[in-house]
């Protein structure tokens, strides 16, 4: 995984589609960028998987089984008062059917067939512009802590701290996305493409982080029990 990809792991994005072959290619392309996604196959299932899960964006289909996307969409503004942005997919391509889908609470559209690269470029961009993340990070603060993207150093309170490669990263994960719960799947994939060595890997990587900053100060890694790490306000 890349570094801008590393920058989008901590996002669960969820997929409306009832083509299950479309679906499958959206995820799989998803997956590869780094994201967490999940797949459902018709409008009620995407309505219960909201009411049980937070996601982060939908990519949403128009035209499916049980509720239709508009359906879906007009629940999720104003049953669940989410805000969550939302990617339409539809091969209706009038003008009367966009302004539908904007009108319910649409954040962008895309008509089908469409380039699966398209789709990660306008996911990526919804996401910066929800979180107001920049297109290239070249200084992340929080706290004490300050991080040069571009030179790889890191300072606590004007301090600089040496780190190892895999802390490094961590770290930056970390800080492109304070206060977030950072999965332990995010980053293990961030750390090792090729497959993690063992189970303790990741965990030891956490401890000589935290072991490192914690001499200059600062103690602000905090675990989410079985589920991964993230950074407190802690200094």
């Amino acid at each position: 995984m890349d570094r801008d990809s590393a920058y989008y792991s901590a996002y669960s994005i969820l997929v409306v589609e009832d083509d299950a072959a479309l679906a499958g290619n959206v995820l799989t392309a998803l997956t590869l960028e780094g994201f967490l996604a999940d797949a459902v196959y018709d409008g009620n299932m995407a309505i219960h998987a909201l009411a049980e899960r937070r996601f982060d964006l939908l990519v949403l289909d128009i035209g499916l089984p049980g509720k239709d996307g508009y359906q879906v969409l007009t629940h999720l503004r104003e049953a669940l008062r989410s805000a969550v942005p939302v990617i339409l997919l539809t091969a209706r391509e009038s003008l009367e059917d966009k302004k539908i889908g904007f009108t319910v609470g649409a954040d962008d559209y895309l008509t089908k067939p469409f380039a699966l690269e398209e789709l990660v470029y306008r996911i990526k961009a919804l996401l910066r512009r929800a979180d107001n993340i920049p297109g290239l990070l070249v200084e992340l603060k929080h706290g004490a802590l300050r991080m040069s993207v571009r030179n790889q150093q890191v300072w606590v309170n004007g301090r600089e701290v040496h780190l190892p490669k895999k802390g490094m990263l961590i770290l930056e994960l970390l800080l492109t996305h304070p206060g977030r719960l950072i999965p332990r799947e995010s980053l293990e994939r961030a750390l090792w493409k090729d497959g993690v060595p063992n189970s303790d890997a990741l965990r030891s990587q956490v401890h000589i982080l935290r072991r490192l900053l914690a001499v200059h100060g600062y103690t602000g890694i905090e675990t989410v029990s079985g589920s991964g790490w993230r950074l407190s306000d802690a200094k």
